[in-house]
């Protein structure tokens, strides 16, 4: 018993201490996995997303559709990169997602994080933005 609990403890501390896991903070993903689907509202005029923040891990990012449209156009847009370095797009407009890869190694600027815009097809003019972050 004290075996199989001292395994599971050290297995927990090495996850948190290499970044892997950072428990209670939305959004996160790290470890080569994905985190929680990032909504992007449909309708809504101007919408104006929370940071997003990522971690500092491999990790793929899912930008989805939150209502019944498909996204049309999305831009990261600042710094004159899109997508930004560090990123790889994996899906394209139109669709109901899209996902990009994170390679865990590029260091986001940390007081700007990476803009990015959106526009669905919804009739009422549905668009938004937010910042990604480490």
């Amino acid at each position: 018993m004290h075996m199989q609990r001292l395994a599971i403890t050290s297995i927990c501390a090495i996850a948190l201490l290499s970044g892997c896991a950072k428990p209670g903070v939305p959004g996160v993903a790290g470890g080569g996995g994905s985190g929680p689907p990032i909504k992007l509202p449909c309708p809504g005029k101007d919408v104006k997303i929370p940071d997003i923040h990522i971690g500092t891990g491999e990790t793929t990012v899912h930008f989805v559709a939150d209502g019944n449209c498909k996204v049309t156009k999305f831009i990261f847009i600042g710094n004159g990169h899109d997508p930004p370095p560090g990123f790889k797009q994996h899906s394209n407009p139109p669709s109901a997602s899209i996902d990009y890869h994170y390679d865990g190694r590029t260091p986001i600027p940390p007081e700007t994080g990476w803009v990015f815009i959106y526009v669905n097809d919804d009739p009422n003019d549905g668009n938004g933005s937010g910042v990604i972050k480490n």
